[in-house]
């Protein structure tokens, strides 16, 4: 019968389904979404539907579908803000004076730092007053996570510019006013979470022993590389890593998170340890990982994908996992639905996940094929390398207007140096503690393979049509590059049934 289906397939049908209904909610206009009672009614509607009709089949699908359907649009129109006077983005066009908290780590740019302060009082009003804003202010003096700041500035709402749907990108974060340059006073300081604070106090001082153990510019790359910082890298920098298909190593994100584990797995692997000696030792390898980069919250969904990838790495047979990474995505969604559409990082970590489940076996059972050696793990990392980033190269061409011709070769050349980087960098940290004033020799191998790094970005860029650059990607080009996947993927399961 087709309706037969097993729980295991309805269970992910019903994942997929929210996901992608989740994305067509993201499209629907604001005013229809916020009729939050009319959908949840419609939600109610279709519950009892289902549990009426639940022995006719056909039916039952058909009020299954529109359930999931309701819930996706229900939940996308509560993560919408309401405009009501307790809500800072309440007063966008106004001049405040207001106090509120640092929540998050200071972004510190070239010529300003970023804020993100949390309100809570409106002195004018003389009442509390919820909502996130966005600061931009100068690099001194500087303020830090949990110091309480009272703040008087002209409120902005976010705008679109450059083609870059700022708004979109600040309301993923539930940021919907900023100010720039504002007139500020510290109040207080030392609040904020007890495990935040002290994790970016360490931040900063491993920071420094990697400034003293590091010229430039391997210190600011290794930042980026251990501490997730990127204030440091010179624009040439990224320049040569975008061209060359490598600036996945200079974002925390689920793609570079699954494809760090995975290495360090398969560098495990091939050093001899067991299967799942291999797998624990890089899960508890990301979790420090995640909490020296400081554990936002885009680390701890991306760190959530990179252990799926593990794990899709330790089973036998990957096609398992599938409904594990699909009721992640659906539920990382029900949390925040706003990331499907407008979270880059989302979205390639949930791909990145998804080609190691499907694409590694085909292209390793290929280099089978051509009896390529295993060479203690090489192998290993070069068919999770270009699985990875096999579904996640429209996703980069799209949002960063590129495609490295030379991305495989790049990949092929640098990522076997991470694992070693890794553990070369983590030893000198360790012993640059207790011995700083010889720092610089606990560095110099990271230092040499990192330079290793930025040497080869730079000469691979210098071929001759290495990348091409592009004014605009048609949203057809990229649906029909799924769709080719998608059937080339669905033929090579049907002949190896």
């Amino acid at each position: 019968m087709a309706y037969d289906l097993s729980k295991a397939k309805v269970f992910f049908a019903s994942c997929l389904f929210f996901i992608i209904s989740t994305g067509l909610a993201s499209f629907l206009p604001v005013k229809i979404l916020h009729y939050n009672l009319a959908w949840f009614a419609g939600l109610i509607i279709f519950t009892v539907l289902l549990i009426l009709f639940w022995q006719n089949k056909p039916i039952r699908l058909i009020f299954w579908v529109g359930l999931v359907l309701f819930l996706a649009v229900w939940r996308f129109g509560l993560a919408l803000p309401i405009d009501t006077p307790d809500k800072i983005w309440h007063y966008n066009g106004q001049e405040i004076n207001i106090t509120g908290l640092v929540v998050k780590e200071p972004d510190v740019r070239n010529n300003n730092v970023k804020y993100e302060v949390e309100t809570q009082n409106f002195a004018s009003l003389q009442r509390n007053i919820g909502g996130k804003i966005l600061i931009t202010t100068n690099l001194y003096p500087r303020y830090n996570y949990g110091d309480e700041l009272e703040i008087k500035c002209q409120l902005e709402q976010p705008e679109e510019f450059n083609d870059f749907s700022y708004d979109r990108y600040l309301a993923k974060y539930d940021i919907y006013s900023v100010c720039y340059y504002p007139e500020i006073i510290r109040t207080d300081s030392g609040r904020g979470n007890w495990f935040y604070k002290n994790i970016f106090i360490l931040k900063d001082k491993l920071r420094l022993i990697l400034d003293s153990g590091l010229a430039e510019p391997e210190a600011g790359l290794a930042q980026a590389l251990i501490l997730g910082d990127k204030r440091d890298i010179s624009q040439d920098i990224k320049d040569d890593f975008s061209q060359a298909g490598i600036s996945h190593l200079l974002a925390i994100s689920g793609l570079h998170i699954s494809i760090i584990g995975a290495l360090v797995m398969s560098f495990l692997l091939g050093i001899g340890l067991w299967r799942q000696q291999a797998f624990w030792l890089a899960s508890l390898f990301l979790f420090f990982y995640i909490i020296l980069i400081g554990a936002p919250a885009s680390a701890l969904r991306a760190g959530l994908m990179g252990f799926l990838a593990l794990l899709a790495l330790n089973s036998g047979r990957l096609n398992r996992l599938t409904n594990s990474v699909m009721f992640a995505g659906a539920a990382l969604l029900f949390v925040n639905p706003k990331m499907l559409r407008d979270d880059i990082g989302f979205q390639l970590s949930f791909l990145a996940v998804i080609g190691i489940i499907y694409i590694y076996p085909v292209i390793d059972r290929w280099l089978d094929k051509i009896e390529l050696p295993k060479l203690r793990g090489i192998r290993d990392i070069i068919a999770i390398t270009i699985s990875a980033q096999v579904l996640a190269l429209p996703i980069i061409a799209y949002n960063f207007s590129i495609i490295s011709l030379i991305s495989p070769l790049a990949n092929l050349l640098i990522l076997w140096t991470l694992p070693f980087i890794m553990i070369a960098m983590l030893i000198g940290l360790l012993l640059s503690f207790f011995l700083p004033a010889f720092s610089f020799i606990f560095f110099l191998p990271a230092g040499l393979l990192i330079k290793y790094i930025i040497i080869i970005a730079d000469k691979l860029t210098e071929i001759p049509y290495a990348y091409i650059k592009l004014d605009y990607l048609n949203f057809f080009w990229i649906v029909l590059y799924y769709l080719i996947i998608i059937g080339f993927m669905v033929r090579y399961s049907y002949n190896n049934k």
